[in-house]
């Protein structure tokens, strides 16, 4: 073979490897490309407002009789792939005098097709039995984050913790949306006030286009007082025709329905309720 046929061969031999090269990176980065697309819309984040009400999660914090723990419950799951929450809040700081720390716990182990979640949370630390619980506990957050296909539908509410007892007393939310005045009790309880996401379970007879949101609950384990509690709470409602429904959690049933009065200017209702209750307004 002379010099001249052989330099061809190398040539072509050289550009067909040049060749299989270029189609094998060019196969590598659609791949490439196709994974981060799946990724990204794996990651699509929107707000839980975008979840039909009725299809929302129904979220009670009950705080146990000595305010060291919470007993958080999740109902209403089934729509969810997979759901995980992040509860905080701020308490002192032992170490520092007049600081605060912010603690919470976070869950993962909810499996949505079960009935009901139910979980005990300490706030404070343990260790062998022995509970350090926190002090002055304020600005609690309920973080929540539901999974449907390639959504993630996320929801950020607060709630309040109150001791309540031997004096008649009044408590707010923080954000001055719910406010109840509690009578005076034989001993000490603590109650949370806080958005429950969804509306109750069993609800069929409810028509859910007629809920006025937020959804709020008075959780405790007090027994109900012995007469009416008076509540207010701030919407905003075009109709002044408006019942506020009550639904017992502990008992798992919905309770009374209560005509209550709704002034559109300082945009509250007003009326008499007869137990720690998850509280549903809505139009007749």
């Amino acid at each position: 073979m002379d010099s001249t046929k052989k330099t061809k061969y190398i040539a072509a031999g050289i550009a067909f490897i040049f060749m299989v090269l270029a189609i094998y990176f060019l196969f590598i980065r659609q791949q490439s490309e196709g994974k981060i697309k799946t990724q990204e819309s794996a990651n699509i984040v929107k707000n839980v407002s975008d979840v039909e009400v009725g299809k929302r999660p129904y979220i009670t914090l009950v705080p146990t009789s000595d305010g060291a723990e919470i007993i958080i419950s999740i109902e209403k799951m089934s729509d969810f792939d997979k759901i995980e929450y992040e509860l905080t809040y701020q308490a002192d700081n032992p170490q520092s005098a007049g600081e605060k720390i912010e603690r919470g716990a976070t869950g993962s182990d909810i499996n949505p097709k079960d009935e009901k979640y139910k979980k005990s949370i300490l706030l404070g630390t343990g260790s062998k039995g022995v509970r350090s619980p926190d002090r002055n506990i304020e600005g609690g957050k309920l973080t929540l984050h539901l999974f449907k296909g390639d959504i993630e539908y996320q929801s950020e509410t607060n709630w309040d913790m109150f001791q309540i007892g031997p004096r008649a007393s009044k408590i707010k939310s923080r954000d001055d949306k719910l406010e109840l005045s509690l009578p005076a009790l034989s001993k000490q309880y603590w109650i949370i006030l806080a958005d429950t996401v969804g509306i109750p379970p069993n609800n069929e007879s409810l028509d859910l286009a007629s809920v006025i949101l937020p959804v709020f609950g008075a959780f405790s384990i007090a027994p109900n007082p012995a007469k009416a509690l008076d509540i207010k709470i701030k919407l905003d409602s075009p109709d002044k025709n408006l019942v506020l429904r009550t639904y017992l959690h502990q008992d798992s049933r919905w309770d009374e329905t209560i005509k209550a009065s709704y002034d559109s200017a300082s945009q509250t209702l007003t009326s008499k309720v007869k137990s720690y209750s998850t509280y549903v307004v809505s139009t007749k």
